[in-house]
């Protein structure tokens, strides 16, 4: 159903039927919004002078334009960015800093310029290399611009490509770094419930070589019976069987062991040879005469003096297991 409350008249009460005058207004009102843009530029980078931390406390003049317009963080540093290119400013030591194009800056005060436009020579202008002399970047800056007051921006950019071609025509070079070598990477957990759980990034060579070893053992069971299981409990029983002979193989190497592990299971080999009366290190904690000892049934046993001995490491009586309590088992091997 159309509405049929429409006003009679424009909103800002122009005659009906001048084409030639609404196009006016509208070219009149982008060339007023353009300029105030421009003058909000100017407000940016007097901010930015001033120091925006020391007045309103902010970090970076983006984050103090989002926040005071409500624009996206996006916008707002291209906003912020478009005024530090086309105006002067003061650095904190008080020196002043040159506008990247100030031509441009002088034009889009007058409203003659789109934001787009401007981007573009600004992109343009700081690309120049610096063996271009200042007046040629001038006469560079001042054909852009004029440009810009009549075309659109795709014509701004394709200009821009050949002025930078004209002026560098090798354009920037380029970093050739040398090709990095990806290695294979391979995680193994085991979760709460006693499962284990892989995953890994391998080379092409090596996935390639465990995906011939996988293929043949994940077919389904040759029987006449149907294969139940799915694609992914063959490959999972096909790698269990790949580890099985892997294991069985006597070319495995042997699990690493701390130098620690390996010290103490070489005292406990020794022979029991020694002499009676050489006293041998105390690996647990003195108990009183008055407490039993765990395990004895009951009966005292004569306290010892063991103030002369000398325990190796202070950690010995904590890293060996107790009379009476069972060992731990190690944990497993994880990779």
């Amino acid at each position: 159903m159309t509405s049929t409350n429409i006003p009679k008249a424009f909103p800002l009460n122009l005659p009906e039927g001048d084409a030639e005058l609404l196009l006016d207004e509208l070219r009149t009102r982008l060339r007023e919004g353009r300029r105030l843009v421009a003058e909000v530029g100017q407000i940016l980078a007097e901010i930015e002078s001033r120091g925006v931390r020391d007045l309103y406390g902010y970090n970076s003049i983006a984050v103090f334009y989002e926040h005071v317009a409500r624009v996206p963080r996006a916008e707002a540093q291209r906003v912020t960015g478009r005024a530090l290119a086309l105006n002067s400013r003061r650095a904190r030591d008080g020196t002043s800093i040159d506008p990247v194009a100030p031509l441009t800056g002088t034009s889009a005060t007058t409203g003659a310029l789109a934001e787009a436009s401007i981007d573009r020579i600004v992109t343009v202008m700081k690309k120049l290399p610096e063996h271009v002399t200042a007046s040629a970047r001038l006469e560079a800056e001042k054909g852009l611009v004029e440009l810009a007051g009549v075309a659109r921006p795709r014509d701004v950019t394709v200009a821009g490509t050949e002025l930078l071609a004209e002026h560098d025509p090798d354009g920037k070079p380029k970093d050739d770094p040398a090709p990095q070598r990806r290695r294979s990477e391979f995680w193994l957990r085991q979760k709460r419930t006693g499962r284990w759980d892989m995953r890994g990034d391998l080379d092409a060579e090596t996935g390639a070589r465990l995906n011939a070893l996988l293929v043949p053992r994940a077919y389904p069971a040759p029987d006449k019976e149907a294969d139940d299981r799915s694609p992914a409990e063959r490959r999972g029983d096909a790698f269990a069987e790949i580890v099985e002979l892997a294991e069985s193989d006597p070319d495995i190497p042997v699990p690493r062991q701390s130098s620690e592990r390996v010290s103490e299971q070489s005292q406990a080999a020794e022979p029991a040879t020694e002499p009676a009366n050489r006293p041998q290190p105390v690996q647990t904690p003195p108990q009183s005469p008055q407490s039993p000892p765990r395990g004895g049934g009951g009966l005292r046993q004569p306290a010892r003096n063991v103030a002369h001995i000398r325990t190796a490491r202070w950690w010995a009586r904590f890293s060996r297991p107790r009379a009476g309590n069972p060992a731990q088992p190690p944990k497993p091997l994880t990779a």
